[in-house]
């Protein structure tokens, strides 16, 4: 990290602390960081930070660009240290959950028995479910970067989620398929913690909005085959009349499998598709079934936006001339997940999970990363957010991701960008 940046991000942060603090010092280049260098002796020179991410599964197109995104921050959170003079070195160890709860918490527990007390991710919230009573039991400190479930909103624990809960992301939902025209939904949804608090999420938004939903069809996520929900479902379409949408509650995987079923059937293939955080930029969508979904009006999917600052296109533009593709939200808020993680250590000057839990909250609502200020509520969750809208368009005769609306946390409303 250059410099100049270093010391206008130390500068930001440590305002925030000691502002909130009460104290006053003249904050010349590094010299303000006094209390973290006071405390950094009982630091182990190694650093080990834990990361529980999906390499070779259903969200792998989501965790290839946050495993880009730790590579960066690791690597500018060792320049800041060095620059601080601190005698550490932070080291990543990535393992690959593959979405597949029962192994997240296998690699958890490896990691601890390696002296990991701080874990990056995981990434689904079926994952962070069953790993959460051995996270607490032994005070390992959880950050999730993209679990989006209501039931994990718990206050006190060690678990913490740099993204809103789909309480919002309900409501972005409901809002976004209200304003394209329609006034009544079939879902086809899969059956695990994330996809059922989310349905449960978005019927309540659109039902309290007027809306109605006309069918559901729950579906098994490790399932092989999925024709006879994807039937199911057009039934469901074919009974409710005309001006019907549908909602796809998946993930990469299991929604090419969906969209391939629906996209011979008659009723389906004529249906304006959405989608969700689940869907959005994922890779095997796009080039799977891109031609058919953008048919079928593209998908268009909610996704937690970070705010837009110099910080966010700055790290854009480096993410991208580096690794060839764009970060998308997940990835940007991983970057300022490990630095929060980082200032937070440094801070306690310990690597003692129960003591980091404490500052974390402290330390993330001073921070202003490339997704903006990094405020968590008394659960430990982001603390609200506006959701990009993106769809599946054809672009130079090639099915892309394409940002074609926002929704505003702050307004409840619906933009769409023209063109």
């Amino acid at each position: 990290m250059q410099q100049s940046r270093l010391i206008q991000f130390v500068a930001i942060f440590i305002a925030g602390l000691l502002v909130g603090a009460g104290l006053i010092y003249a904050l010349l280049g590094f010299g303000g960081v006094s209390t973290a260098g006071k405390g950094s002796r009982n630091l182990p020179e190694e650093i080990k930070i834990g990361v529980l991410i999906d390499l070779s599964g259903p969200l792998a197109s989501t965790g290839k660009r946050i495993q880009y995104a730790l590579k960066l921050a690791e690597e500018d959170i060792n320049d800041y240290a060095k620059e601080l003079g601190l005698q550490v070195k932070f080291t990543f160890l990535i393992e690959d959950t593959q979405i597949n709860p029962e192994r997240a918490l296998s690699r958890l527990q490896s990691l601890a028995a390696q002296g990991v007390k701080v874990v990056i991710g995981p990434l689904a919230s079926s994952e962070v479910k069953q790993v959460k009573s051995f996270a607490d039991s032994n005070k390992i400190i959880i950050v999730s970067p993209s679990s989006t479930a209501p039931s994990l909103a718990v206050p006190n624990d060690y678990v913490f989620r740099f993204v809103p809960t789909d309480i919002f992301q309900g409501k972005a939902l409901a809002k976004v398929i209200l304003s394209s025209g329609y006034k009544k939904v079939s879902v086809i949804y899969r059956k695990d913690t994330w996809g059922e608090g989310l349905l449960n999420a978005f019927k309540k938004s659109f039902e309290e909005l007027g809306g109605q939903v006309v069918g559901i069809v729950g579906y098994d996520p490790n399932a092989k085959d999925l024709s006879a929900e994807v039937l199911r479902l057009a039934d469901y379409v074919k009974n409710s009349g005309s001006r019907t949408a549908v909602l796809l509650i998946s993930f990469d995987d299991d929604g090419v499998m969906v969209l391939n079923s629906a996209k011979n059937d008659e009723t389906l293939s004529n249906c304006e598709w959405f989608g969700t955080d689940g869907t959005a930029f994922m890779d095997k969508i796009a080039s799977q079934v891109g031609e058919a979904v953008a048919q079928m009006g593209g998908l268009k999917s909610t996704l937690f936006a970070p705010m837009q600052s110099a910080k966010w296109k700055e790290f854009k533009e480096r993410f991208s001339a580096k690794f060839g593709m764009s970060p998308e939200a997940y990835s940007l808020n991983s970057y300022d997940v490990a630095w929060v993680i980082a200032l937070a250590i440094i801070e306690v000057g310990q690597y003692d999970g129960e003591k980091i839990a404490k500052i974390l909250p402290k330390v993330a609502s001073n921070y202003f990363g490339v997704t903006g200020w990094t405020k968590l509520d008394e659960n430990g969750d982001r603390a609200g957010g506006d959701y990009g809208i993106a769809a599946i368009q054809i672009v130079d005769n090639k099915p892309t991701w394409v940002n074609v609306g926002v929704y505003s946390f702050t307004s409840d409303s619906v933009t769409w960008f023209k063109g």
